[in-house]
């Protein structure tokens, strides 16, 4: 088994030691964390395969608002681990960015097992590419290059350029590149920003590329 480094973000400590002893005891690596600002700071700086997520995290953001900010970084896996077993609560776990949801208590095999799932469907995208001319997006680093020289793009040009480059040869229309990037995610935003990022990644791309939007 390869060794996957695993984020614990919980602040209930007997939760968390459990949690630990199962995934070390699965050759997994862990880390534990129960501040938001940290797990930020370790997302920007370590190499993580995955993260367990706690929604209660007891201060004044909790974890739905945690996974907003992580979506705006990384696309990393996130596992929900929560106490919270409303359909409500499931489907604001998705909205958010969440990949999958397990309600406490939970059965230990049940969690490896879950684990395990979200880490294969990484690793199944860790080695795509996407191209179109001078443009190549890879999919597993988050990276954008042209002509082979990496771009320095935020995470919503690596977004609204995934899109572009999975609609090729088609045309995009402004409200498909809207919902594809804002509105799934109830992200509501003004429908200016759009327009804004589009004209920051053509300045970014100097390239037709950009121009494929249908309008």
């Amino acid at each position: 088994m390869e060794e996957w480094s695993i984020l614990i973000v919980e602040d209930d400590e007997p939760v968390a030691r459990g949690l630990t002893d199962i995934l070390n005891g699965s050759g997994y690596r862990t880390e534990w964390c129960t501040e938001s600002r940290k797990v930020l700071e370790i997302l920007k700086k370590q190499r993580l395969e995955l993260i367990i997520l706690d929604v209660n995290l007891g201060g004044e953001e909790n974890g739905y608002d945690l996974c907003k900010k992580i979506r705006e970084i990384s696309d990393i896996p996130v596992l929900f681990l929560t106490a919270y077993k409303s359909e409500m609560d499931v489907v604001r776990g998705f909205k958010v960015g969440g990949d999958d949801y397990i309600t406490k208590p939970f059965r230990m095999q049940e969690l490896i097992v879950r684990v395990q799932a979200l880490l294969r469907r990484g690793k199944r995208s860790a080695g795509l590419r996407l191209s179109s001319g001078e443009l190549t997006y890879d999919i597993g680093k988050h990276q954008v290059y042209r002509n082979q020289a990496a771009l320095d793009l935020t995470p919503i040009e690596l977004q609204l350029v995934q899109n572009l480059l999975m609609g090729w040869p088609y045309t995009l229309t402004r409200d498909k590149l809207f919902y594809e990037v804002w509105d799934k995610d109830a992200s509501f935003v003004d429908e200016n920003t759009l327009s804004v990022n589009i004209s920051r990644l053509r300045d970014k791309l100097c390239c037709s590329s950009a121009r494929k939007t249908g309008y």
